[in-house]
């Protein structure tokens, strides 16, 4: 065998060098791509609409130059043959080896490359584009801009990995752009010569990482920048559009049936890329059929006030998860749209917003909110941070602020950092419980941080999950202001009934719970705790003998006390059976009961059946200090005795009663717990303390009794709860019923 020549070696390390480049560098290349050499031009094209010539020549030294000779002109590149150029040297197809240079002059013309080799598109050296007319190039099987490419194209540029109707760019210069074939795209390379518009298209993977300019910051010398990721549609005017011609079944414009990942490598630190453009819908917009993942640094619009880009409205579009690896400074807030994006991916509607993974840094200073309103779950994982430092942040998932749209939902789940100067809330809605966060509840371990200085006036946190279970550990803190919050509001499901566990300190003036039960071993520190038509349980069950054990935390805040409200649910406020309510005080309180009822209707002095679904509940309060009990409210949807019988306000509990007190138990208020004339053990009323004031009688049911641990200062009248004669068994009222006083400590 004859030895290799040193050139031939040479040759063959440059073309080996090409194609590790090629494989290595973006890692998205079909195994069919085409190994080509250094000095590679487009070869073996025919020109099918329009007028093209090739220069003399074109291919010496890697060099060319087409000159277009009439509007919308359409040049296939084939595997072999051509009319424009045979160059039986050069492989077939539109591909630009890394030492060559491609010369395009549009004479003002735009140029529409097809490449139907078969294998993808490659671009590694100099394309320079002179005069005012667009070019595109367009090949299904997938485009590939190494590192080492250079485009110049100051009217505009399209890189089209899928199928394209040329005859339609032929008629009037748009592009009816098919994913029913199409491939990968990847972009990287010098671009800061392409003016006008941006195209970008593909399936698949798309990954968008362009060289930026170190001084200027420059990636592309135009603001309009269309990324598309498998969704059908067309492109005109700088413009990509879904409609007339949809995306959905039966399109000539079908999206790709398997989903897009968009990977965005825009802006750094030092230089942000600026999504806006010259008007609201132009910029840089992002379509994706699946999901997109960005690395880069991407800048919303903001003015004085506030952050006024939606980043999810109309400029990054997703079906599936946005990653976020780098930074983004502005919301993303799919309200506008109703959850909705903006195209349907081959279903007869349009397609929900996806879900959010924050592994960076989503942030603005804006003296308004920071929106995170997705139909997905929205994740801030461990060292990644969602903050805006001049106003609030919400964080919605599902369709909590999405009311005309109800097709997935999802969970908020805070591992990283949630940081704010005013508010913060957390909140996720799953009615149709479906996804993999079935619930659509709230998870957060991480860190919350309220940073006004008087947050204790004005603001506060809001943990939402109103169709599952939520969890609020890690930190909750306000650095500047050791008073805490002004406001705390946490809220489960109702129907299931879901928990919501307290996992750490909480310091507000007013905290209130609703949905379903409320439990942790942390301790709310407030001046008022609201206990508001909740259908489970609240307590922190530790011992299953000892209930004095099983108490959920409060402790006072600045005022030296704290007023408790408890106010049941009525049947009508979703009332489903009986509950427990086991609260341990540090300090001293007063307590009352809301509009809590024991009936759901009356007749003058007479309780009407049928009674509330969640009589026969349980009430265990216990002060360390002070404990007074003060008359409640009454509404139009409940009746107590108390109130129908005796005509005062008292405090109602449809069930058995303990209230103790370190110190002094004043009764400044009927004690209301009468329901029925017979109840089983356990419903019966306990009052303990050193020293017992009553102001007031006690109602309690037929044969309960009413238990003093020591003798109050004044025996009350007591009453017990006994049938209508002349409407029984459908009513009750009440009599006095002395026998009922005993002298008893609370023996649980």
């Amino acid at each position: 065998m004859k030895r290799k020549t040193r050139s031939y070696l040479s040759a063959l390390r440059a073309v080996l060098a090409t194609a590790a480049v090629a494989g290595l560098g973006l890692g998205l290349f079909p195994a069919r791509a085409t190994v080509f050499g250094p000095l590679q031009l487009p070869g073996h094209g025919s020109v099918v609409n329009g007028a093209a010539t090739a220069n003399a020549g074109y291919g010496t030294g890697g060099a060319g130059t087409i000159k277009i000779g009439a509007n919308n002109t359409v040049i296939n590149w084939n595997a072999s043959g051509g009319t424009l150029i045979n160059t039986t040297g050069q492989v077939g197809g539109f591909n630009i080896g890394n030492a060559a240079h491609l010369t395009i002059n549009t004479a003002g013309h735009a140029l529409l490359n097809v490449d139907l080799s078969g294998s993808p598109s490659q671009i590694f050296g100099m394309m320079n584009t002179i005069g005012a007319g667009a070019v595109f190039v367009a090949n299904a099987n997938g485009i590939t801009v190494g590192p080492s490419a250079t485009i110049v194209a100051a009217a505009g540029l399209g890189l089209i990995a899928a199928t394209v109707n040329s005859t339609q760019f032929a008629l009037n210069g748009t592009i009816p752009v098919s994913f029913a074939t199409s491939g990968p795209l990847a972009v990287q390379g010098n671009l800061q010569g392409v003016g006008s518009f941006v195209l970008l298209a593909g399936s698949g993977a798309v990954n968008v990482s362009p060289i930026q300019n170190a001084v200027t910051g420059a990636t592309f010398s135009t603001p309009i920048v269309t990324v598309v990721g498998g969704v059908g549609g067309t492109f005109g005017n700088s413009l990509f559009t879904l409609f007339p011609v949809a995306d959905g079944p039966g399109s000539v414009t079908p999206s790709a049936t398997a989903p897009t990942t968009v990977t965005l490598n825009l802006g750094s630190s030092a230089h942000p890329y600026n999504m806006a453009g010259p008007t609201p819908f132009l910029g840089l917009n992002v379509l994706a059929n699946g999901n997109i993942v960005n690395n880069g640094v991407l800048n919303g619009v903001t003015n004085a006030t506030a952050t006024t880009l939606v980043a999810g409205g109309n400029h990054l579009q997703w079906t599936g998860t946005l990653t976020n690896n780098g930074t983004i400074h502005a919301e993303l807030d799919s309200f506008a749209t109703g959850g909705q994006v903006g195209f349907n991916g081959n279903t007869s509607a349009r397609l929900a917003y996806g879900g959010l993974v924050n592994n960076g840094t989503i942030a603005t200073n804006s003296g308004s909110t920071l929106f995170v309103d997705l139909p997905g779950t929205i994740t801030n994982n461990a060292g990644a941070t969602i903050s805006n430092v001049g106003g609030s942040v919400r964080l919605l998932a599902g369709n909590v602020d999405l009311p005309l749209f109800t097709g997935v939902g999802g969970a908020v789940i805070n591992h990283g950092s949630v940081i704010a100067f005013r508010n913060v809330a957390l909140e996720a809605s799953n009615p149709n419980h479906v996804g993999p966060n079935p619930g659509g509840g709230v998870f957060s371990d991480g860190q919350i941080k309220i940073l006004a200085p008087n947050a204790h006036t004005f603001y506060g946190l809001q943990v939402v999950s109103r169709t599952g279970n939520a969890f609020l550990g890690g930190t909750v803190t306000t650095p500047h202001d050791p008073a805490g919050l002004n406001f705390a509001f946490f809220q489960s499901g109702r129907s299931p009934v879901g928990l919501f566990t307290l996992g750490t300190n909480v310091t507000a003036d007013y905290v209130a719970f609703t949905g379903g039960s409320l439990t942790g071993p942390a301790t709310v520190t407030t001046n008022t705790l609201i206990l508001d038509d909740f259908v489970g349980n609240v307590n922190n069950v530790t011992s299953p003998t000892n209930y004095l054990a099983n108490g959920f935390h409060v402790a006072n805040g600045s005022s030296g006390s704290t007023h408790v409200s408890i106010s049941m649910p009525t049947n009508g406020e979703g009332a489903i059976g009986r509950q427990a309510v086991n609260l341990n005080v540090a300090g001293n309180a007063t307590l009352s009961s809301g509009v809590t009822s024991t009936f759901g209707n009356g007749l003058g002095p007479a309780g009407i059946l049928p009674t509330e679904a969640n009589v026969g509940s349980n009430l265990l309060v216990q002060a360390s200090g002070n404990l007074t009990v003060i008359p409640s409210t009454f509404g139009p949807a409940n009746y107590a005795l108390s109130h129908g019988a005796l005509g005062v306000n008292g405090f109602v509990f449809p069930g058995g009663i303990v209230l103790m007190a370190g110190n002094t138990l004043t009764l400044n208020a009927v004690v209301d717990n009468g329901y029925a004339p017979t109840v089983v053990a356990g419903q019966g009323i306990f009052f303990q303390a050193p020293h017992i004031v009553t102001t007031a009688p006690v109602i309690t049911s037929g044969n309960a009794w009413v238990n003093f641990s020591t003798a109050p200062s004044n025996v009350p009248a007591i009453y017990g709860v006994t049938p209508v004669l002349t409407i029984s068994p459908l009513a009750y009222t009440i009599v006095a019923n002395p026998s009922a006083y005993h002298i008893r400590s609370y023996a649980p």
